[in-house]
């Protein structure tokens, strides 16, 4: 049977890292001492806190590492669209933490790329340094000695838009930004997920659960308290789809609830049956809560939405605009109104398909219009009935960038202001990720 250990971590990470490799024989029974690099793939796809793998984990992981005679370690990320990895890393001290332990970061959205088939049909570009040493790890003659060895280093979070964000969801960082966005709605999301998971499985996975992450993914300061709960736990294993079955029964879903994962275990990429997976150490009996997967949508009072009534996909348009607007309102926004022109108060935001007439009647303010649908059933009608209005469009898919930039700008956000560094680094590092090729897209900085 395919093995799962839930470690407990009160005891120490360390401690609960080796019961991990334990259970599988070891670390040097699981990770060949064969030269090769140690590539570390952990969630970083933002600075907010509680968004990302916690550095206490990737330290002392990398620590664990080197203690045990793994010399070449490098950590590798492409974070959330609208940001760029350099900064998050900067901001989350994964930079300080791989220069401590002499690992190499590698922002897998700077650099030359390359074009793979994915299993869906559709195709992406993803880093050339991660298609020849992780990708094709094995395969590629070039690698100086032995073979590159890929762990996934996953938060154990729920997901507004997948239930869940694990192991298998890890690789959503593989294609570059543009890459992402049009396989990004309803009916193509869960099938990109499964179908990157096909590219290439890494060889072991290890889940940090030091506190679970519940209302989606991204928890704003202000409902902190809602949306953690402790759990002081790892979960390891060889089989990342095992261990995001046994990850996602932790948060207190089934297999049949998690469509990426169920696609996975219908495409055969490793044990669904949590019947077959042996979970050893913390016992699953411990986890009888189900966290809440749907953001809390604590709105701006002073925002009109207008959503579609025949679609407004949660995994597209209207997942990722609520998701941005409840990180701006209650973690950046000013305590003044997010727009007041002309005597008027507020604004409006438009998204999904389906829109009766009277829908599109007496709206406050500017108007931003989010999505394809939205922009092709409505944007030149609302245009025509609204003439002297400002009239905002992300005409694209998932288009998190513009949908960033133009939501920071209707509620006064400056969005180097929403860094917690000073600006003069973050434009600094913006120029040095753009030096090394940098693929993000990332709003101006000054707004």
């Amino acid at each position: 049977m395919t093995i799962v250990h839930i470690a407990n971590t009160l005891e120490g990470i360390q401690p609960a890292i080796d019961a991990i490799f334990s259970s599988h024989g070891g670390v040097e029974s699981v990770i060949p001492k064969n030269g090769g690099t140690v590539y570390v793939k952990p969630n970083g796809i933002h600075f907010t806190p509680h968004t990302h793998t916690d550095p206490v984990v990737l330290e002392s992981l990398l620590a664990y590492l080197r203690d045990h005679g793994y010399e070449r370690l490098a950590v590798m990320e492409s974070c959330t669209g609208g940001n760029f990895t350099r900064l998050v890393f900067k901001v989350t001290g994964y930079t300080k933490i791989c220069r401590r332990y002499g690992a190499e970061p590698i922002y897998l959205d700077e650099g030359p790329t390359v074009q793979v088939s994915l299993r869906d049909g559709t195709h992406a570009r993803v880093s050339r340094r991660l298609h020849d040493e992780v990708i094709q790890r094995g395969n590629n003659p070039s690698t100086r000695s032995g073979h590159s060895f890929y762990l996934s280093l996953p938060k154990l979070k729920t997901h507004s838009m997948s239930k869940v964000t694990l192991g298998v969801k890890n690789q959503q960082a593989f294609p570059v930004d543009a890459d992402r966005m049009e396989q990004h709605s309803h009916e193509t999301l869960h099938r990109r997920l499964a179908a990157l998971y096909a590219l290439t499985q890494p060889d072991f996975c290890i889940v940090e659960g030091l506190m679970a992450t519940a209302h989606g993914h991204f928890p704003t300061t202000e409902t902190i308290d809602e949306s953690l709960v402790p759990m002081e736990i790892l979960i390891g294993g060889p089989d990342t789809l095992a261990v995001d079955v046994v990850g996602a029964r932790v948060l207190g879903y089934s297999l049949d609830e998690v469509e990426h994962l169920r696609l996975c275990a219908e495409w055969e990429l490793g044990e669904g049956d949590l019947a077959r997976i042996d979970v050893r150490g913390v016992g699953l009996e411990r986890f009888t809560e189900r966290l809440p997967h749907t953001l809390l949508r604590r709105l701006h009072p002073d925002v009109h939405w207008v959503i579609g009534r025949q679609k407004a996909c949660v995994e597209g348009c209207r997942g990722n605009s609520e998701a941005i607007h409840e990180m701006l309102y209650h973690d950046h926004t000013p305590p003044s109104p997010p727009q007041k022109s002309g005597g008027e108060k507020g604004w409006t935001l438009v998204c999904g398909s389906g829109f009766e007439e009277s829908d599109l009647d007496d709206l406050p303010g500017k108007i931003l219009v989010v999505g394809v649908c939205a922009c092709a059933e409505v944007g030149d009608r609302l245009a025509q009935r609204y003439p002297r209005r400002r009239i905002y469009r992300v005409d694209a898919h998932n288009d998190l960038m513009s949908n960033t930039r133009y939501q920071a700008k209707l509620m006064d956000v400056t969005p180097v202001k929403m860094v917690p560094l000073h600006p003069l680094i973050s434009a600094i590092t913006l120029l040095q990720a753009k030096l090394h090729g940098l693929k993000a897209r990332v709003p101006p900085i000054w707004g």
